[in-house]
């Protein structure tokens, strides 16, 4: 994978400035990014407790409520204000991608995980390029994880424990795209291809026959996970297949033998795989402040595999005259490295906030995962340069939730996964 490394100019200037700075925290700051009102409850209509200016800094609480976070002023005034009229101080993106740089030394780069590319990205896999990692083999990882794979019957067991009830929602509509990014360029002729699935694939990904295509995923998926073991946390496999299962029978392709992956990794990471597959990694879950924050991360995964967008993109890539030989794992990497295009992205997220929604679950909760990543992953300069960051999507979304049918609510308390856990019952 190409990297992005730092001179000794470029370090001491953003040591120095790392310094000035102090000590950040992404998850506590915001900025507003357009003048606004703080409001004393979550609500257009309440009473306004304060005006709020263009660019001035503000301190988030863990409380949210829908679209609206509870935020208080350095002057200690406190209130209500809309995720989508606050963004992150610039100062906080440049030490979180310095953090990023120094918990890696021995690598020399930035890490690539950002949530600007396929929801969140998988970052460095060396083991794609042909390495060998230490660790399980890919095979025995997979096998593993399918022999754990929810049915039906368990996600709506599931989601009568969790309370969960199926709801009506509409396809959110598409809003006008950002410039530059409403036209992406045709796919050229695929190159001579020797792997006889992949060629398949490529030549016709929306007519490829299903149980190749989930085939195909489990070979990838392979390559994906060689070295990673599972997490072992307890319940924590079985959790996060049966949400994500129930999640995926709100989904356009409820059929597929959907299969969700926890592996042991601390970085924010979430991708998948043709055929059903999805990786989280337990830095993800941790992350995620409730339930809802990291079923919208995975529903925007199931909508990547819903639509076929990681096939799509393959053969983008494939018709890019970069590889004139592309193989399944050289474009297995190229996925990775580069997501699955910007329209694939602003879609997967207008399919996640609809498919959360009908699962009975709090569709803000994509946003709201968005919002707190937004200082952490734009930093990343490498995907900076050509992806859509995350204060594009939250605008993206604005945007195709004010045009749309009015998004379904829940009174219920959020539920962390802790929680979710304890009453799962660790199975």
């Amino acid at each position: 994978m190409p990297k992005t490394f730092l001179n000794a100019a470029a370090m001491t200037v953003l040591t120095t400035l790392a310094a000035a700075v102090g000590p950040a925290h992404a998850q506590d700051e915001a900025v507003v990014k357009r003048s606004t009102q703080l409001r004393a409850q979550p609500s257009e209509s309440a009473p306004r407790v304060a005006d709020l200016t263009a660019n001035s800094v503000l301190i988030r609480n863990p409380q949210r409520q829908g679209a609206w976070i509870h935020v208080r002023t350095p002057a200690g005034a406190s209130g209500w204000v809309s995720m989508f009229d606050i963004g992150s101080p610039i100062r906080e993106m440049v030490v979180a991608m310095l953090r990023r740089v120094v918990s890696k030394p021995s690598a020399g780069t930035m890490a690539t995980a950002t949530i600007g590319v396929r929801g969140l990205g998988q970052g460095e896999i060396p083991h794609v390029a042909g390495s060998s990692p230490r660790g399980p083999s890919g095979a025995e990882t997979v096998a593993q994880s399918e022999r754990g794979r929810a049915s039906e019957a368990d996600a709506r067991g599931f989601a009568a424990t969790a309370g969960l009830q199926s709801r009506s929602m509409g396809v959110l509509p598409v809003p006008a795209l950002p410039p530059g990014l409403a036209a992406e360029p045709a796919a050229g002729p695929l190159p001579p291809i020797g792997d006889a699935l992949l060629a398949r694939a490529l030549q016709a990904p929306d007519d490829f026959a299903e149980a190749q295509e989930v085939e195909l995923g489990r070979q990838m998926a392979m390559h994906l996970v060689q070295g990673q073991p599972l997490d072992a946390t307890p319940g924590l496999q079985s959790y996060v297949n049966h949400l994500g299962r129930w999640l995926s029978l709100h989904s356009s392709r409820p059929s597929l033998p959907w299969t969700f992956l926890v592996v042991d990794e601390a970085d924010f990471q979430i991708y998948s795989a043709p055929g059903g597959y999805v990786f989280v990694s337990r830095g993800l879950i941790d992350r995620c402040a409730d339930e809802s924050e990291l079923a919208g991360l995975m529903a925007h995964e199931i909508a990547h595999v819903a639509q076929r967008h990681g096939l799509k993109a393959m053969r983008h890539m494939a018709g890019a005259e970069a590889d004139p030989s592309p193989t399944r794992a050289s474009l297995v990497q190229q996925v990775q490295r580069s997501g699955h295009g910007a329209q694939a992205e602003f879609e997967a997220d207008r399919l996640a906030i609809a498919m959360v929604a009908r699962a009975g679950l709090d569709p803000y909760g994509l946003l709201a995962a968005l919002v707190q990543q937004n200082a952490v992953n734009d930093g990343d300069l490498h995907y900076a340069e050509a992806h859509p960051q995350s204060r594009l999507r939250l605008d993206h979304l604005e945007q195709a939730m004010a045009q749309g049918e009015r998004l379904p609510t829940t009174a219920r308390e959020p539920v962390t996964v802790e929680q979710r856990l304890a009453a799962f019952g660790k199975r």
